[in-house]
């Protein structure tokens, strides 16, 4: 189990992050009031996009800016840095009540794969993801999944299951994140480590594990499931738990 290791994009595979609801709930407030976001709404213009490009497709194809007499460039940039900073506390506060879901398929394989003993690393560019791990106690994990398979000490936290943490750096795009976490691992382990098992849940993430030769696992959440596989996965799924964790240990990449 020392020669391989595991890297976990965290929002869309582990946890369901409130971001959508975020969005939502701030766009229908005061002043902006925006009809109804919906989910088809959200996973075409904001899902996956940086917050200020997320916000202003909101704000324009909603016409809050137009609403809102903004004429200028200065005047709009004014009002989605409003917008994005509400938001921002939104999501916080919501993450910080726990307010979000867990991916159990995701969450058991992490546990299953602690108790063998495999090295795993969080890798998202997310810097809400360390929040949300560490808000997720042991207590919810054994009572939404009736097992912790005996790796979570009383204090522990979701995050605890993780040896890396690269979550939220600024290093340039997820091939450097993957490939820095990749880096952590082998030091972790005194350069045991030969094979690494990425776990991703976007097509993006897919070709960053790709390209660097490492055995990729798309996790379908949302989408096409058929962009996964384009994308280059060894692998794709839909239950985390139907791939036997050996399986994946022993698998060549085949791409």
């Amino acid at each position: 189990m020392d020669t391989v290791g595991f890297i976990w994009d965290i929002d869309g595979v582990v946890v369901d992050s409130p971001h959508e609801e975020a969005w939502r709930i701030t766009a229908m407030k005061s002043p902006w009031n925006a009809d109804s976001l919906t989910s088809d709404f959200y996973f075409a213009h904001v899902a996956s996009r940086p917050r200020y490009e997320g916000g202003n497709n909101i704000l324009k194809l909603k016409g809050i800016y137009e609403r809102l007499g903004a004429r200028t460039e200065e005047e709009k940039k004014r009002i989605l840095e409003q917008y994005c900073e509400e938001k921002n506390t939104l999501i916080k506060q919501l993450i910080n009540e726990g307010k979000f879901k867990l991916f159990h398929d995701a969450v058991t394989q992490l546990l299953k794969a602690k108790k063998l003993g495999i090295l795993q690393a969080a890798a998202s560019a997310s810097k809400n993801a360390k929040p949300m791990l560490m808000k997720v106690s042991k207590s919810r994990i054994t009572d939404e999944l009736k097992d912790n398979y005996g790796v979570l000490k009383d204090k522990d936290t979701l995050y605890s299951v993780f040896d890396i943490d690269v979550c939220g750096l600024d290093l340039g795009g997820k091939q450097n994140i993957l490939k820095f976490a990749a880096e952590q691992l082998k030091t972790l382990s005194g350069g045991k480590i030969k094979k690494f098992v990425v776990f991703e849940d976007a097509p993006s993430g897919i070709e960053a594990a790709k390209s660097l030769g490492f055995y990729a696992v798309g996790v379908f959440r949302i989408g096409e499931k058929e962009s996964l596989t384009k994308a280059g996965a060894d692998i794709v799924t839909e239950d985390l738990r139907k791939i036997d964790i050996g399986k994946l240990i022993s698998a060549d990449s085949n791409r």
